[in-house]
């Protein structure tokens, strides 16, 4: 079903989620490469994992360890999934077949869950629904860039050409091979910037990705990325985050680099999402951490949920409460890691 597809599952210490996805896509035909930068080597490969390169590169940078496979992708597309996340193998191959179809696609995704093991059953949550429609389809860079803000839909973990996913991280690296930036949320904006700069994007109407919530991640560790962009202490750090986009979207456009840095300035300044949202994740945010307050933000997650379920009830591609084959299998795999 993915014999033109690479995976690349960059692991950090969560051996039993690795088992747990590569049983996922034992037979899928893809190619699977796994920059594992746990502190321990990963020992759970089987016979049968015959299409898995791993490679053992402990306490590496996200970006480092993506060099070292970089040169390994042979296959046409290629996709990040996190150790701790499912991409459906249905909703790869339907957005592959989508870029066969339209050249001028850069990037194609589909729809999201989030998934909380619990005591009983598995709680499916649907995940970036005020955006669940999004296309970006401009002919310019210029104005592909323009068009995303204030509707956020994150690309990371998308299915982009794999000619163009080697071509915009070799932007991340200095000529000297030292990186440009290395916090994780500029990653995630440097990566949705670049596709624009590269193609079209495009949500299709499939189920795409399950994503687990786990407390302690590295994103609730990371600082954010609106404190590098204002911060004098991480001033070099976001200059060589504009830097790479800078390059980028002057050699692909021929935009001279003056007016390309001054485009990316203002567009990393622009909100992600609607102020609105944004406070509201400020709240909750505030609600998480204020132990007194923790039920509060249960019942704002509650609250996100049952209107999340209301919103997408009529959706097949987010199936939250539907026993599909899809979701039934991805229970089973996930029950044996909780």
């Amino acid at each position: 079903m993915l014999e033109n597809v690479t995976i690349i599952i960059p692991a950090h210490n969560r051996p039993e989620r690795l088992a747990r996805l590569l049983e996922y896509y034992r037979g899928s035909g893809a190619q699977i490469l796994v920059p594992d930068s746990s502190v321990e080597p990963f020992t759970g490969l089987t016979d049968e994992d015959t299409g898995v390169v791993y490679r053992h590169l402990p306490r590496m940078h996200f970006f480092l360890k993506l060099r070292e496979v970089m040169g390994l992708i042979d296959r046409k597309y290629v996709l990040w999934v996190a150790d701790d996340d499912f991409a459906i193998d249905e909703g790869i191959a339907a957005c592959a077949e989508f870029l066969d179809a339209n050249p001028d696609y850069s990037c194609a995704q589909g729809h999201y869950l989030t998934f909380t093991p619990r005591r009983h059953d598995i709680q499916f949550t649907p995940r970036y629904i005020r955006n669940h429609d999004c296309r970006i389809t401009d002919s310019t860079a210029q104005e592909r860039l323009r068009r995303q803000t204030g509707m956020y839909a994150s690309m990371l973990y998308g299915l982009t050409r794999a000619d163009i996913f080697r071509r915009i991280y070799s932007y991340v690296f200095n000529p000297d091979g030292t990186l440009r930036f290395t916090n994780l949320f500029l990653a995630e904006e440097f990566f949705n910037h670049a596709m624009l700069i590269c193609g079209k994007y495009a949500t299709l109407p499939v189920f795409f990705s399950a994503r687990e919530r786990i407390a302690g991640s590295a994103t609730e560790t990371t600082v954010p990325a609106s404190v590098i962009k204002n911060s004098e202490q991480y001033r070099p750090e976001y200059e060589g985050f504009i830097r790479a986009l800078t390059l980028l979207l002057s050699d692909t456009s021929g935009m001279p680099a003056t007016q390309a840095e001054e485009l990316m300035r203002r567009l990393s300044h622009a909100p992600a999402d609607k102020p609105s949202i944004i406070f509201k994740r400020r709240v909750n945010a505030l609600l998480n951490s204020t132990p007194l307050l923790r039920w509060a933000a249960r019942l704002s997650e509650w609250r996100y949920h049952s209107k999340g379920l209301r919103a997408v009830r009529h959706l097949p591609s987010y199936p939250c409460t539907t026993p599909t084959p899809a979701r039934t299998r991805l229970e089973s795999l996930i029950r044996k890691t909780t």
